[in-house]
C-alpha cells in the first residue's frame, strides 16, 4: 500500500488528516493552511482514492498498522494528533486503537464506524450479497430505484438518497464506493475497548456533529462517548456536508483550538 499525501505547515506539532468518501486530501486542505502555525499537517489520499496506489482489497488494522508504522518511523515521528471526515473516522478510530500511547489529539468530524449501518452491513456482509449490490450499484437505474423506495418507507432521509446518488453518478464512482466498501469492512471497533484507551492515554478528543445531518446523526457516537469519562462534543446548525468549514470557523474562535491543545 503506497499512500499519496500532502505535508502543510512547519510547526513541530504533527496532524494526520484523513478525508471522507469520494473525497481526497483536499478535504482538509484549508484546515491545514488555517492552522500551519499550529500544526504540520499530512493529508492523505486514502485507500481507493485520489493518488494512492493500493493493490490490497481488504484493508484490515494489521495492514493499516503496519502502513503507519513505516510512515512514522519515515518521517521520524514520536507523537501526533489526527483529524477526520466521516469515512476517515474509520481511519481515525483504528489509528487510536493502534496508537493511543504516540496520540496527544483527535478531532473527530461526523465519524463512521462508531454505530454499524444496517444497510452497509448487508451489502458487504458475504459473497453473495457482495455480488448483488455491485450488480445494482452498476446498474444507476436499479440502485435509484432501491434507494427512492428506502425514501418512501421511511428507512434513509432524502438527503441521504441524494448523497448517495451523488456518489454513484459515474462509472468511477461506482466503482470507487464499491472498493471502498468493501475494502474497509474489517475496521470495526470495540466501544469499551476504545474509550479505555482514549480515557487511560488522556486523548484530548473533540467530536464534531451536524444537528441535521442524516447520514451520521448526533445518536450514531453515542455508543462510544457513553463510555468515555471526558470528551467534548460540538454540535453545528448544518448537515453533513458543511462540518469542515463550521469545524474552521469554530476552531478560528479565540480559545478554542489552542487551549485545547496538550
Amino acid at each position: 500500500m503506497n499512500l499519496h499525501y500532502q505535508k502543510i505547515g512547519k510547526s513541530d506539532k504533527i496532524l494526520l488528516a484523513f478525508h471522507g468518501m469520494g473525497q481526497d486530501f483536499s478535504c482538509f486542505q484549508k484546515f491545514a493552511q488555517t492552522f500551519e502555525k499550529h500544526y504540520t499537517t499530512y493529508l492523505f489520499d486514502l485507500p481507493f482514492h485520489g493518488k494512492s496506489k493500493v493493490n490490497e482489497t481488504i484493508i484490515t488494522k494489521e495492514i493499516w498498522k503496519a502502513y503507519l508504522e513505516k510512515f512514522l518511523e519515515e518521517n521520524h515521528i514520536q507523537r501526533f494528533s489526527i483529524i477526520s471526515f466521516s469515512m476517515g473516522g474509520r481511519f481515525a478510530l483504528a489509528t487510536l486503537e493502534a496508537f493511543s500511547d504516540k496520540i496527544e489529539s483527535a478531532f473527530l468530524l461526523a465519524p463512521d464506524g462508531i454505530t454499524k449501518n444496517p444497510m452497509y452491513q448487508l451489502a458487504t456482509s458475504s459473497f453473495f450479497t457482495r455480488a448483488i449490490f455491485k450488480k445494482i450499484l452498476t446498474n444507476n437505474h436499479k440502485f435509484y430505484g432501491f434507494v427512492d423506495l428506502f425514501k418512501r418507507i421511511g428507512i434513509v432521509h432524502e438527503s441521504v438518497v441524494k448523497f448517495a446518488k451523488s456518489m454513484v453518478n459515474t462509472p468511477e464512482k461506482q466503482e470507487q464506493l464499491y472498493r471502498s466498501w468493501i475494502g474497509i469492512r474489517s475496521l470495526t471497533f470495540d466501544h469499551k475497548k476504545l474509550a479505555q484507551l482514549i480515557d487511560h492515554q488522556n486523548i484530548t478528543l473533540q467530536i464534531f456533529m451536524g444537528k441535521y445531518d442524516k447520514l451520521l446523526p448526533v445518536s450514531s457516537i453515542f455508543p462510544l462517548t457513553k463510555r468515555l469519562k471526558n470528551h467534548e462534543l460540538i454540535i453545528f446548525e448544518s448537515a453533513h456536508g458543511g462540518l469542515v468549514e463550521k469545524t474552521i470557523a469554530y476552531l478560528c474562535n479565540a480559545g478554542n483550538f489552542v487551549s485545547n491543545q496538550k
